[in-house]
């Protein structure tokens, strides 16, 4: 039976871990990714046949992964494997960077090797829950402002100088000058700083996640924090005590001055 060599993108090790021992039945699984940056990599290096992709990815969001797989890799396959929230919200857009099918991590094993036969064939799959949550989404909560796909490609890059992002799309600079124009025009922004901000509001962007980890200490944020508001607490209680001490000598210098002679010893 023949398995499609297949790189998994998962933030989470153990989700990872768990996916492998399920999937390994019907793919064979040749890389595994914690981070958009490092799945484009490797996708790039491995040339997989089947993509299993989550949204909520660091450093690189699925979204990007998804569009620069599609641009590199068009025979490659990709499934969104993510929750309801990123299903739903950002469906339009990853459909547009070349998702052939999606499915949600809460479905269960039927469901998720239905999606892997009908996508590892390039046909569309959409799981039936996430089919219904995209119909039951307000279309004004979607974006709406015309952008052709190469200017959402130019967009989700402002972030970079317009010479590198010519170079990463493959266009003359006056091009990515031209599509600034348009996009700014079209949202309606001023600068590209706020045509920025925009692309996040409007879902082409995800915002990074900050490691759960410091990466060269290794200690978790969540403990760094509780370490810090345990110090601060200790440091006010100093710092009351030390303010308990102030007022004490305060009243003694009061006393003192209003007493500045105590009484004389009478055998003087």
């Amino acid at each position: 039976m023949f398995r499609p060599r297949t790189v998994l993108c998962e933030r989470h090790e153990l989700i990872r871990f768990g996916l492998k021992r399920v999937v390994s039945e019907v793919v064979e699984i040749v890389g595994e990714a914690s981070d958009g940056m490092a799945a484009t990599e490797m996708i790039r290096r491995l040339r997989p046949d089947f993509v299993i992709l989550d949204v909520d990815l660091d450093v690189l969001n699925g979204v990007e992964v998804c569009r620069r797989v599609s641009q590199e890799l068009p025979n490659a396959n990709v499934l969104i494997l993510t929750d309801s929230y990123h299903a739903t919200k950002y469906h339009n857009q990853l459909s547009r960077a070349g998702a052939r099918g999606f499915c949600l991590k809460s479905s269960g094993p039927r469901t998720l090797f239905e999606a892997i036969e009908q996508v590892t064939r390039a046909l569309p799959y959409c799981d039936p829950k996430i089919t219904q949550l995209v119909k039951q989404t307000p279309t004004t909560n979607m974006p709406n402002c015309n952008l052709t796909d190469r200017e959402i490609e130019v967009l989700i890059r402002l972030d970079l100088r317009n010479k590198e992002i010519a170079e990463e799309l493959d266009m003359k600079l006056r091009t990515v000058e031209k599509h600034i124009e348009c996009i700014l025009a079209k949202l309606k922004v001023p600068t590209r700083t706020a045509a920025a901000l925009k692309a996040v509001q409007l879902g082409y962007v995800l915002l990074p996640k900050m490691p759960g980890r410091d990466p060269v200490t290794g200690v978790s944020h969540e403990q760094t924090v509780a370490e810090l508001q345990a110090e601060l607490a200790i440091a006010n209680e100093h710092l009351k005590a030390l303010l308990r001490q102030n007022e004490l000598l305060k009243d003694a210098l009061n006393d003192k001055m209003r007493n500045p002679n105590p009484n004389p010893n009478p055998n003087t």
